[in-house]
């Protein structure tokens, strides 16, 4: 016969409203979660004795439980619950600091990372060494139990996860969990282009599940650092290049520091102050499609100071020469 709402309370079938008020009441105090803060399963335990409570404490529900929930579960669920292997890891999430050189060109890192491996002592069961697995004490062995959500159904128990039997004797070094805190170094390639917050997903190197359970991910959160040359918008890159007077007046090609390294910034005759100059593809890799992003160029003229005679005469001579700019009323 499957766990039922009876069994949880540990009355018989035929118990009456006391009987099992004070089941209720005696077991609510064993499993309560405010008592047994070092139980991980305490929570769950605590939960599914106040749901089988507040079914047989009703007269209504529990003569409808009576006729329907007390079903025999079918063969192939029990066995399939108890062949099923421990749950699943958590993610582990792991920030790695990146200058902005290495977050434009990508690289490969070597992140070191706290996380819960398989423990070595007992190989992941969770129990001392020789020691037999006992039956499931909250579920009877069966590694199921009833639930009310709507409808009366039978789910895994909280306990010992479907298994239907728990260790005897709890391993000394994971203390019945099968896992133990290590460190490990995992590699991660970090694509061209990452910017801060950007996450990289590594499958299977996050913590090891209890009993034998599969890894969660490892997830690896981008921290770039800033540059005193650029400044990033998405995909382009923004710096600034100081051009002299004659350079602005005239056009020149002037040497731009660049990710690449340098290369030659194409200033057209009359260029203003402040005025833009685009670079095709000289910005970063975009992390979505091929291809990069452009730089963007703002140029400021650099206006002499503390020039000698000769040049202000020059300038002078300049400036009757240069057309005036009408005022406009």
């Amino acid at each position: 016969m499957t766990r039922d709402y009876y069994a949880v309370l540990e009355v018989g079938v035929g118990a009456t409203s006391t009987q099992i008020r004070r089941a209720y009441q005696r077991l609510a105090r064993r499993y309560s979660p405010d008592v047994n803060l070092w139980e991980g399963n305490t929570q769950s335990l605590f939960e599914e004795i106040v749901e089988a409570y507040r079914v047989l404490s009703d007269p209504t529900s529990r003569s409808v439980y009576d006729r329907q929930g007390r079903q025999e579960q079918p063969r192939h669920e029990r066995s399939s619950r108890r062949s099923e292997s421990g749950r699943r890891g958590e993610d582990v999430s792991v920030a790695v600091e990146l200058s902005f050189a290495q977050a434009a060109a990508g690289m490969s890192a070597e992140v070191p990372v706290d996380r819960q491996s398989p423990c070595e002592t007992c190989a992941a069961t969770g129990g001392r060494a020789g020691a037999p697995p006992t039956p499931c004490d909250h579920c009877g062995g069966t590694g199921s139990v009833w639930r009310d959500t709507g409808a009366i159904t039978a789910g895994a128990c909280p306990a010992c996860r479907g298994a239907g039997q728990r260790v005897s004797e709890p391993c000394p070094d994971c203390r019945g969990r099968g896992v133990r805190a290590g460190k490990a170094t995992v590699p991660v390639l970090i694509p061209a282009g990452v910017d801060t917050g950007g996450q990289i997903r590594v499958s299977g190197e996050g913590h090891a599940g209890p009993f034998g359970g599969p890894r969660g991910d490892l997830v690896v959160i981008a921290r770039v650092h800033e540059d005193p040359s650029f400044s990033r918008k998405g995909d382009n890159l923004y710096t600034e290049a100081a051009v002299t007077i004659a350079e602005a007046v005239l056009g020149a090609r002037v040497p731009l520091r660049t990710l690449e390294g340098l290369a030659e910034l194409l200033v057209p005759a009359g260029t203003q102050s402040g005025q833009v100059l685009r670079m095709r593809g000289r910005g970063l890799p975009r992390l979505a499609g091929e291809g990069r992003g452009d730089l963007y160029v703002t140029v400021r003229v650099e206006i002499p100071r503390g020039i000698d005679a000769r040049t202000q005469e020059l300038f002078r001579e300049l400036g009757r020469l240069l057309p005036r700019q009408e005022v406009r009323p």
